[in-house]
């Protein structure tokens, strides 16, 4: 077994347009409860997670707390995405695949589809990658093929199509055709 990935910890708040996006802290429960709870049915069919939805506030303070552990390890960057201290969304930075490279995630809350949010959000966490972190040469972007408004995302914002993968369905509507988009650092 290979050892855990770490990296230096990302900036715990960056700001992108009107919405701040930063770790989640356990006063972030109740609001994060919300916010999913009232999205579930956007969310169910592509995010594997969702099928532990809903959680209730102290199972989301647990849910922050091991968040914030893996922060804290330099592991993974689970962020929100906030607008006035209302959750419309989260994002995260995550040490997955190869040791140069970071994924991105990201989901919006039902009420902000379409915003440009998860575009905005993932530009900005592009280009804190490559600023914070030396050693990584590559940003990725992975998603369901079925899953079109996710696509766009990295369509946007100049992500190469990288590789198809053949998957395991992990969420209902996924076809289990996994896209793989990918940046590289501007030498």
């Amino acid at each position: 077994m290979s050892p855990v990935r770490t990296i230096l910890p990302a900036p715990s708040e960056i700001h992108v347009g009107d919405y701040v996006v930063r770790r989640y802290e356990i006063s972030d429960a109740p609001e994060l409860v919300r916010a999913v709870t009232e999205s579930l049915s956007h969310l169910s069919p592509w995010m594997p997670w969702a099928k532990f939805e809903p959680q209730s506030v102290d199972q989301k303070e647990d849910l922050i707390r091991s968040w914030s552990a893996e922060w804290d390890a330099g592991v993974n960057f689970t962020m929100g995405i906030f607008l006035n201290e209302r959750v419309v969304g989260g994002s995260g930075l995550h040490l997955r695949g190869a040791e140069n490279t970071v994924e991105i995630g990201y989901w919006v809350h039902v009420d902000f589809v379409g915003k440009g949010i998860a575009t905005m959000v993932s530009q900005s966490l592009t280009e804190l990658a490559f600023a914070i972190w030396p050693e990584i040469d590559i940003v990725e972007i992975h998603h369901d093929e079925a899953n079109i408004a996710s696509g766009k995302v990295p369509q946007h914002l100049g992500f190469q199509h990288v590789r198809t993968v053949e998957r395991i369905p992990e969420a209902p509507s996924e076809s289990g055709v996994g896209y793989h988009w990918a940046k590289a650092r501007r030498k």
